[in-house]
């Protein structure tokens, strides 16, 4: 009697996953090399899924109207990416250099003017006092402002941080191998997968298993198609105010805009840095005034466009919108601000659809009692 009761049976089941997940705490090596593996894999997995949406009408429209096999259009939208990708860095490299190389110099003539002009308060009589009075002179020889000490100093911190810098490049060149090839595969075979599910894991679906991951697959493809527009109208103003603003390499500037744009709030923050950097030595009043474009840009687009275009393509209210970026930002920074909305988003079709089951099993329950 004991043996078939409900209680015995949950006893034993829930004694069972608390041995399962004691044995596995245990085993915690065995699972170390897959948790790697899946943080190895998880970033090149979510910039290629993005680019699969963005290239995915791209390469159907070059299949269907100009009539190019699918290989090729795929070859012709990676050989794109690629191109765009050499070019940017062929681009910012030599400014890179150029503005080092500008910014050394100054530091270089800065240290003895401005010891000369410490040494000028020594005659001027207005300071000799309190020149006297503070010592100057012990004060300047003890803080080293040698520029050859300090680079020293910096050389040395970069050396001690070989190892974390070689760790960054290693996991960009990771990035840069695994992006295209699953980019590649996602755009070759990633229609068929919903239509594989259907004829042989799902074959019989009473559920609507296979609808509500349709409905997913629509709302993250709106979404992404959403903030994608958002990130044009952001590059086409950032582009034309540098261009009236005459800061060069605009065009380079405003993709990097663009793409930063699609880190919610904080992305035109980052995306003015490369300004700043190429044009505080030479335009700073430049640098200013394009910050300040930005700055305006970024409270248009974050508070007003962003919502709406977004709201719009994942039939969620711009009011909501904002909310799910402030609650998410506050309590998970910036990874929450970009996952806020298709999470919110995707977690509303399945409640929509467990809402429906629950309806539908309602439904069955009244017309049996109806037919009894």
């Amino acid at each position: 009697m004991f043996k078939n009761s409900k209680l015995f049976f949950w006893t034993v089941e829930i004694l069972a996953v608390t041995l399962l997940i004691f044995m596995l705490m245990q085993l915690d090596f065995l699972f170390q090399p897959i948790q790697t593996l899946l943080a190895l894999l998880f970033i090149p997995f979510i910039i290629a899924g993005f680019l699969y949406y963005i290239f995915k009408p791209v390469v159907i429209f070059m299949e269907k109207r100009w009539k190019i096999k699918r290989f090729f259009a795929i070859l012709i939208v990676l050989l794109s990416l690629l191109g765009i990708v050499i070019w940017s860095v062929a681009s910012i490299i030599p400014n890179v250099v150029s503005q080092l190389t500008s910014l050394i110099n100054a530091s270089s003539r800065a240290v003895p003017e401005l010891r000369d002009w410490i040494a000028s308060l020594q005659s001027d009589p207005r300071f000799s006092a309190f020149y006297r009075q503070l010592d100057i002179d012990s004060i300047v020889s003890n803080i080293n402002l040698s520029y050859t000490d300090i680079l020293n100093k910096l050389l040395q911190n970069l050396t001690g941080s070989l190892g974390s810098i070689v760790s960054i490049i290693s996991s960009v060149v990771m990035v840069a191998i695994l992006v295209p090839i699953l980019l590649y595969y996602m755009l070759k075979d990633g229609e068929k997968l919903l239509p594989t599910l259907k004829e042989t894991i799902f074959r019989e679906d009473p559920l609507g298993i296979i609808e509500l991951l349709e409905k997913m697959n629509a709302t993250i493809s709106r979404y992404i198609s959403g903030v994608a527009l958002d990130s044009l109208l952001v590059f086409i103003f950032v582009f034309v105010g540098y261009m009236l603003f005459g800061i060069p390499y605009a065009f380079l500037f405003a993709s990097f805009s663009a793409i930063t744009n699609l880190i919610p709030y904080a992305g035109p923050y980052i995306g003015v840095i490369p300004v700043i950097f190429t044009l505080a030595f030479t335009q700073p009043w430049t640098a200013v005034l394009a910050v300040t474009y930005v700055l305006v840009l970024q409270q248009i687009d974050g508070n007003l466009v962003y919502p709406k275009i977004v709201g719009n393509a994942v039939k969620v209210h711009p009011v909501t919108v904002m909310v799910l970026m402030l609650v998410s930002g506050s309590l998970y920074g910036i990874l929450g601000m970009i996952i806020a909305v298709p999470v919110y988003s995707l977690v509303k079709e399945i409640v929509k659809f467990l809402a429906g089951l629950w309806h539908n099993h309602r439904e069955q329950q009244k017309k049996k009692i109806i037919s009894k």
